[in-house]
């Protein structure tokens, strides 16, 4: 697997370019990037099997970079000593992330992933944050897969989330919509910080896309795109409280 590393400090890339030669043969690092810039004009014109990524770095983060050179069509491996929000948005995807200083063993298995995984399936859902998130923010941008590549959409844009088993639906404004194959628990981990509530266990709503509210037993709600979703019965008092506050 041909490998391109980034890192806006020399050391890191170094000693993981050695740590790579010494314990997992399998991987050439063919370039080695301490400026994310030129990193990403490098990687829009040659793109690898596998891109070891640093997060936080001068003028350009890890996830603006992967922005620049979409659609990611190779496996991401972060290596970063980022904050926990981050870290679970990382986990919640389809990418990995090594935290420094990086330890051999989870290295090795890293590297065997990306191994199993070198004809990348877009299908999977990837949900990172791309912001900063510096005290732990909410992310303001998410990446969902396709079979074309990462596709990074704006939080603002997806109006509710349906659950279709272990799959979830997301509808967006301009009527699209995307079956991702993640439960609708998972995506609601990181779009619940972001203004979204559960007020189904079938839906996660966007609350700034709520358009009407209709009283009933649980209710219904209308949204901004005419899509109708109902309210159970055990989060209508939440949503209530909810709603009263915006």
């Amino acid at each position: 697997m041909k490998a391109i590393l980034v890192d806006d400090e020399r050391y890191c890339t170094e000693l993981l370019s050695a740590l790579l030669a010494k314990n997992c043969p399998e991987v050439e690092v063919v370039a080695e990037f301490n400026d994310p810039q030129k990193a990403a004009e490098f990687i829009r014109e040659n793109p690898p099997d596998l891109l070891f990524l640093d997060i936080e770095m001068p003028r350009l983060n890890g996830f603006d970079l992967l922005e620049r050179v979409r659609p990611v069509t190779f496996q991401v491996v972060f290596t970063t000593a980022y904050n926990q929000y981050a870290l679970r948005a990382i986990k919640i995807s389809a990418l990995d992330y090594l935290l420094k200083p990086i330890d051999i063993d989870e290295l090795k298995i890293a590297v065997e992933k990306a191994r199993q995984q070198h004809s990348p399936q877009w299908g999977q859902f990837e949900l990172m944050e791309r912001t900063r998130a510096a005290g732990g923010q909410p992310p303001k941008t998410i990446a969902l897969s396709t079979l074309e590549g990462l596709h990074f959409v704006e939080v603002a844009d997806i109006v509710y989330c349906q659950s279709e088993g272990s799959y979830t639906n997301l509808f967006f404004m301009d009527g699209q919509s995307m079956l991702l194959s993640k439960p609708i628990k998972d995506v609601g981990e990181l779009l619940i910080p972001a203004g979204f509530l559960r007020v189904h266990n079938s839906y996660l709503i966007n609350l700034s896309h709520i358009k009407k509210y209709i009283r009933g037993e649980g209710g219904e709600i209308i949204m901004k795109n005419g899509h109708t979703v109902p309210v159970s019965r055990s989060k209508k008092a939440e949503f209530l409280e909810r709603i009263a506050r915006l």
